[in-house]
């Protein structure tokens, strides 16, 4: 059975794949490098809002006197506005305004507990919006069903930090209690604080880093394919030579591979392939030296065959015998005219 011939592979050039590898190894670089800032300048992001909100509610509380808090709560009449006249909610809203003017990105809001009876239910006190956003305010002593949250903060420091968006933005949130003389919680504070920063931050990055990108890559790209080329030109120019070896020239000049002033691989191999060349040829024109004395031998050889099927056949024999008989004859007749 004859052998099946090997298929012929597609043909990838060196170049191809270097730039290719490249290409791969860069975006897999790029984009751990890229995850790792992101998520860094995120974090720092999101730690510094964190601490002007906690700072801002701090500050917040050391501006309200919990014993006259929770009298408001208690006494104040609520207007028809859903306001009120007593001079003890101007005070709280204008310190809710303090808050806001310090620190723009929060929005302060303070409450009391609602009906015990009521589940989770919370009364609002102040309110920024009030001053910012009267269409969208709550009105004084308005009642809220909270999730719990508000609850909690009426008794420890309570944060939202996973950024929540709503029709103004994006936000976090902390909560605080408000405590009186004794130290009893009254009430609570709530920093709703502008996160857009972060998103800010995380859309620079983005925009920063396609532009980076593309620049780096470009460069490297280019700087990858002139590398290539000094490392496949000297062997596309080898391939060439050893086509013309395989046709039988052995004439060519293999030194112009090697003879920069510097020494590398693709070098070494030009000289070693010089030297294969020189071997070979010299190989070759021993063995075209011995195939023409072997066809001397055999010319030789073919003669003396011939020779000797000639000397051997009955019609030679017979020829040499005729030949032998003239000889006799010759000598005979000889003898007797003599006599």
């Amino acid at each position: 059975m004859a052998s099946e011939l090997p298929q012929k592979k597609r043909f990838i050039s060196l170049r191809v794949k270097l730039l290719v590898g490249f290409t791969l190894l860069f975006m897999v670089v790029f984009a751990i490098a890229f995850y790792w800032f992101y998520t860094f300048a995120t974090d720092v992001a999101m730690r510094q809002i964190e601490e002007d909100m906690l700072t801002t509610l701090e500050g917040g509380l050391k501006g309200i006197d919990g014993d006259a808090f929770v009298a408001l709560a208690e006494e104040a009449e609520l207007r028809d506005d859903g306001l009120s006249d007593d001079p003890r909610y101007w005070d709280h809203m204008a310190w809710i305004e303090t808050i806001h003017d310090l620190e723009p990105r929060a929005n302060p809001y303070s409450w009391v507990r609602g009906d015990p009876n009521v589940q989770n239910e919370v009364l609002f006190i102040g309110d920024i919006l009030r001053v910012t956003q009267p269409e969208n305010a709550t009105v004084f002593r308005e009642p809220y069903i909270t999730q719990g949250s508000m609850i909690t903060g009426m008794l420890t420091l309570w944060e939202d930090l996973e950024p929540y968006q709503d029709d103004w933005g994006h936000w976090i949130s902390a909560y605080a209690p408000i405590l009186n003389s004794a130290g009893e919680s009254v009430g609570g504070l709530g920093i709703d604080f502008r996160a857009d920063y972060v998103y800010q931050v995380q859309d620079s990055i983005e925009d920063r880093i396609l532009i980076s990108f593309a620049i780096t890559y470009l460069a490297l790209f280019v700087l990858v394919y002139l590398i290539s080329r000094t490392l496949t030109g000297p062997i596309i120019s080898l391939t060439g030579v050893a086509r013309g070896v395989a046709d039988g020239n052995y004439d060519q000049d293999i030194s112009k591979l090697y003879g920069g002033k510097t020494q590398d691989e693709v070098d070494a191999l030009a000289q070693v392939f010089e030297l294969m060349v020189s071997k070979v040829r010299a190989r070759e024109e021993g063995l075209k030296r011995q195939v023409q004395q072997l066809r001397i031998e055999i010319d030789e050889v073919k003669r003396t065959r011939q020779v000797e099927e000639i000397t051997g056949s009955d019609y030679f024999t017979t020829l040499k015998e005729k030949a032998r008989v003239l000889r006799q004859q010759s000598v005979t007749d000889g003898g007797v005219e003599e006599s």
